[in-house]
C-alpha cells in the first residue's frame, strides 16, 4: 500500500505495518501528526492516530512520543514515509532536526536529533535519495554569517543515523549580494542531478 505525507496545520504521515515485524495488536494502518503547542508552553511531539476506518478505534489518539524540545515552529517532515521508516522531522526556527523510528507504530521511538551539519544551520526541506539516504536543504552557512545568519545555503546528504555522507554550497559567486537560501527540492535520478529552489523563512529577507 502506498504510504504518503500529507500537509495541513501540522504534518501527517499514513503507515501500514511492515509484515516483517508481525504484532497482531498493531495491524491496521496508523496516521503520525508531527506537532507542538500552539502557546509555546510545551514540547514538540510526535502523535499516533489510529487510520484504519476498519477499526473500533478509528480517529482515536493512539499514543504520544514527546521530544525534550519547546515548541519554536513546527514544520518540515519528510514527503514521503521512507521504506526504512526513519523518519526525519524539525522544529525549524531553533533548527533542529529529530529522527524517529517507526517500525512499531504503537511504540514510536526518538534515534537521534542534531542541528548544524556540515557546516550549515537551520534545515528545511528533506527528501529521499535512490540509495535510501536523506538530501536535506540548510538555509544558512556559518562561512557566510556576518550581523545576523549567513545569506546563502547549501544541501547535506545523511544517512538514517544523521552521519553526513557530503554536502554542498548553493552560493554563488557570481551574485554574492544574494539571498541563496536553500528551500524545496525534488531529485531527478535520471539525469544525475538535484533541482532546488531558494526562498526565505523570514519575510523580512523576502
Amino acid at each position: 500500500m502506498p504510504r504518503f505525507v500529507i500537509a495541513v496545520a501540522v504534518l501527517f504521515c499514513v503507515l501500514s505495518l511492515s509484515a516483517q515485524e508481525p504484532k497482531p495488536a498493531a495491524s491496521g494502518h496508523y496516521l503520525f501528526a508531527w506537532t507542538g503547542d500552539l502557546d509555546k508552553k510545551g514540547n514538540d511531539f510526535l502523535a499516533v492516530i489510529d487510520a484504519d476506518p476498519a477499526s473500533a478505534s478509528y480517529g482515536s489518539l493512539v499514543t504520544t512520543l514527546a521530544t525534550d524540545q519547546p515548541t519554536v515552529r513546527i514544520h518540515h517532515t519528510e514527503y514521503t514515509m521512507p521504506a526504512s521508516g526513519m523518519l526525519f522531522a524539525n522544529d525549524h526556527d531553533i533548527g533542529r532536526t529529530f529522527i524517529f523510528d517507526l517500525r512499531d507504530p504503537l511504540h514510536p521511538k526518538t534515534v537521534t536529533s542534531f542541528t548544524d551539519q556540515a557546516g550549515y544551520m537551520h534545515p528545511h526541506s528533506f527528501v529521499r535519495l535512490p540509495n535510501g539516504h536523506v538530501l536535506a536543504t540548510f538555509q544558512h552557512a556559518h562561512h557566510a554569517m556576518g550581523n545576523g545568519m549567513g545569506a546563502s545555503g547549501g544541501l547535506v546528504e545523511m544517512d538514517d543515523a544523521g552521519k553526513v555522507i557530503r554536502s554542498a554550497s548553493n552560493a554563488d559567486p557570481a551574485f554574492p549580494d544574494a539571498l541563496l537560501m536553500s528551500y524545496g527540492l525534488v531529485v531527478l535520478p535520471e539525469i544525475d542531478r538535484v533541482l532546488s529552489t531558494n526562498s526565505s523563512m523570514h519575510e523580512e529577507d523576502i
